[in-house]
């Protein structure tokens, strides 16, 4: 199967010069999760930039600066088993698709995969998701502040994370968006000390700072558990990839914690694990 046949052809990119509120819109408006960044001229690919980066970087309003350039990329006719090989090598979940002259045609996710390839191939049924879900996940209690349960979730370089109660037990799931929807960009006075200065130079100044003025996200004082998502949406062991990708189309999602018995958290399945198939691995 070729790249073309699941990627999004013409996709929505942004053109530089542009700001972080423009950006802001487009996300807004197109509800995805990242765009391809193009020069002016649209012929020219810059790399992407994604709603995450745009979201923790609040004080930075030149787009530029947070644009990621290192993205892999492929061809139209290349084959699907390539572009996998690259989201995995690269622990990216899109690849841009560009022609023979560089120019962005379409753009591939894990999701397009998913959802126009695992959740309809029936042959799929037999594969169980036992290979495909990982064992050792990082999880907060309900109780974590929201400040730390996002740091907790970029730690573990996912968008989503399970919440546990008292006895360990899986009560629920926190995604980035819920994270950061309430959040508010705030103007906030920071200092910094100037440069060293001479021994006689001290004598006659009194510890000089410049004060700056810094833009930071502030997340509500609440504990996770009054955001998280207790409607769970779950796998068992022995689910096959077909149900799993099934699920993951049906309810919008790209992971599913993975239980048994009564709620016990054993890991989590997510849609980069499940494209693994495509490979044999």
């Amino acid at each position: 199967m070729r790249v073309k046949t699941l990627m999004t052809a013409d996709p929505v990119v942004i053109e530089l010069p542009a700001t972080r509120g423009y950006a802001l819109e487009l996300f807004k408006r197109y509800r995805v999760r990242a765009f391809p960044v193009v020069h002016k001229d649209r012929e020219s690919l810059v790399g992407v930039i994604s709603i995450k980066n745009v979201l923790l970087h609040p004080d930075e309003d030149q787009l530029a600066m947070l644009v990621k350039r290192d993205i892999p990329i492929v061809h139209p006719e290349d084959d699907l088993k390539k572009a996998v090989r690259r989201m995995l090598e690269t622990d990216y979940r899109r690849v841009v698709v560009v022609d023979s002259e560089g120019k962005v045609v379409g753009i591939l996710t894990v999701g397009d995969i998913v959802r126009r390839y695992l959740s309809k191939n029936e042959k799929l049924k037999d594969v169980s998701i036992e290979p495909y879900y990982q064992r050792n996940v990082g999880v907060v209690w309900k109780g974590t502040p929201l400040k730390a349960a996002l740091k907790a979730l970029l730690l573990c370089n996912a968008m989503a994370i399970p919440v546990i109660d008292d006895d360990g037990n899986l009560v629920g799931m926190v995604d980035e968006t819920d994270l950061l929807k309430d959040g508010e960009v705030i103007r906030v006075m920071k200092n910094s000390p100037l440069a060293a200065l001479s021994e006689e130079e001290w004598m006659l100044e009194s510890n000089p700072m410049l004060l700056f003025e810094k833009a930071e996200l502030q997340l509500p004082k609440k504990p996770v558990e009054d955001i998280m998502n207790s409607e769970l949406v779950v796998a068992t062991p022995h689910m096959s990839v077909y149900d799993v990708a099934q699920k993951m189309v049906q309810y919008h999602i790209e992971q599913l914690p993975v239980i048994r018995g009564e709620g016990e958290l054993i890991g989590i399945t997510r849609d980069m694990n499940l494209i693994k198939v495509l490979l044999g691995r």
